[in-house]
Order: structure tokens, then sequence, then C-alpha cells
């Protein structure tokens, strides 16, 4: 496809973006869905980077259903994957971003705190949208002047509930499921994003996640497809809180 028939296949699908109330909505997203994950790096890069935000963030802010909002954020999720970055975004109108990753933090806590822990598996695509989402914003808080300290302040509680949520999902399939196997993706979608937010900010759940690593650890070892998973993103994790134990039994030297 090139750069005239995409923007004009994105210029049709954004008036449909323009009422939840037509039924053309819903088709315009999943195509969207479908469509901009092909889209070639060169074509993609020659659109405007504000193309499709304004109507996409005129419905993130309207009283949406869960099924239009699941939909709309998946959208912005092949949005933010073409362009590597939540930059676009915060540039277009950080406001609306801002509420697309709170948003996106109270999605994943809907699904990750579910007793019901099957249901989880309808959904795992909505939820690796919802993840990819939050890793470029902890990209964002880290190494990006996007962002600044009263932005994070304002997502940074939400988040810490939702990484909570992250450590009951990960308890309970490791630990209450039956058919472990069933669950390796999602499993290791969550394993992955908390260690990436653990990597950043290991301090803030660190008693939910420390007396439980070593268990997690032991589980991911034994485990064909979660072992990589759990070595790349969990032992960093353990490795800093053995040497911070380490470091405490150190005589201070200091009067």
């Amino acid at each position: 496809m090139d750069t005239a028939a995409c923007k004009k296949l994105f210029d049709l699908c954004s008036q449909s973006l323009s009422s939840t109330e037509d039924e053309k909505f819903f088709e315009a997203c999943q195509l969207l869905c479908s469509v901009i994950p092909t889209i070639s790096d060169d074509v993609f890069g020659s659109l405007p980077d504000n193309i499709l935000l304004d109507n996409l963030g005129n419905l993130l802010k309207c009283r949406l259903r869960n099924e239009q909002r699941a939909i709309v954020i998946d959208v912005y999720a092949c949005l933010i994957e073409k362009h590597k970055s939540v930059s676009f975004l915060c540039k277009h109108n950080k406001n609306v971003y801002l509420l697309l990753v709170l948003l996106c933090a109270v999605e994943v806590r809907m699904m990750v705190e579910n007793p019901q822990t099957n249901e989880i598996l309808e959904k795992q695509q909505h939820l690796a949208a919802c993840y990819l989402i939050i890793e470029y914003t902890i990209a964002a808080i880290c190494q990006s002047d996007d962002l600044m300290d009263d932005d994070v302040s304002s997502i940074l509680s939400k988040l810490i509930d939702m990484f909570h949520g992250c450590v009951f999902l990960i308890d309970q399939i490791v630990d209450n499921v039956e058919d472990k196997q069933a669950f390796d993706t999602v499993l290791q979608a969550t394993v992955r994003i908390l260690g990436i937010w653990l990597s950043q900010e290991p301090v803030s759940l660190q008693t939910a996640v420390r007396p439980r690593l070593n268990k997690w650890m032991q589980y991911g070892l034994n485990s064909t497809n979660c072992c990589e998973t759990f070595k790349k993103f969990l032992e960093p994790v353990l490795k800093d809180y053995e040497e911070d134990d380490d470091s405490s039994l150190i005589p201070s030297t200091t009067s």
C-alpha cells in the first residue's frame, strides 16, 4: 500500500470513528488493527504523526462501553508499535495520552485481578495491547523529556496498583491454575512487563515481589516455555535484592 492509498484509508476510517453509535465504528477499528501492522515503515513514516489522533482522542474522552474502550485502546497500541514511542501522543495532546495510560492501567487490573482466571485467555490480545502501551510509557518516564514530574505523579499510583494486580495474576497461575501451559503466553507477558518496571523502580513493589521471587524463579526455570523470559526479566531483580541484603550486612564506618 502506497502513501496516498494509506492516507485515504485512514481518512475513511477516521470518519467512521466520529461516533460510537455508528456500526461502522467497530469495523473501522478492527480494520485499523489489521492494517496498521502491515504498513511498511517507509509509508508509515511519510504519514502525518497526528493522523487519526483527533477522533481517537475524542472517543477516548467519551463514556464508552467496555468493548468499545478496549478496541480504541487496541488501535492506539498499533500506532504506538509502529512509532516505537509514545512521544507523538505526548506532543499531540498530553492530557489525552495520560488518560490513555490511566485507562490501560484500569483495563489491566480488571483482567488480571479477576478470580476467574480462565477468562483472561479470551482477552490475551487486548492485555498485550495494554502492556505494550505501559511498556512504552515506562520508557518515556525513564528516558524522555516529554513527561514532567507532575505528569508522572498523576499516573504513578495507578501503575503501582496495576502491578500489584500483575503480582496477583502470576501467583494465581503459578499456585492455582491446573492447565498451566495454557497460560504460558499471558504469564510471560506479565513477567516481562513487571520485570521492566522493577528494573527501573525496584523499591516500589519490593514488599510484594521479594517474598515471591524465589518461588517464581523455581517455577520459571522448570518451564520449557517460560524459562528464558523468567531468567531475563526476574533474575536481575533477584540479584539486586540479594545485593541489597549483602550491603546491609556491611558494618558502617561512619560515627
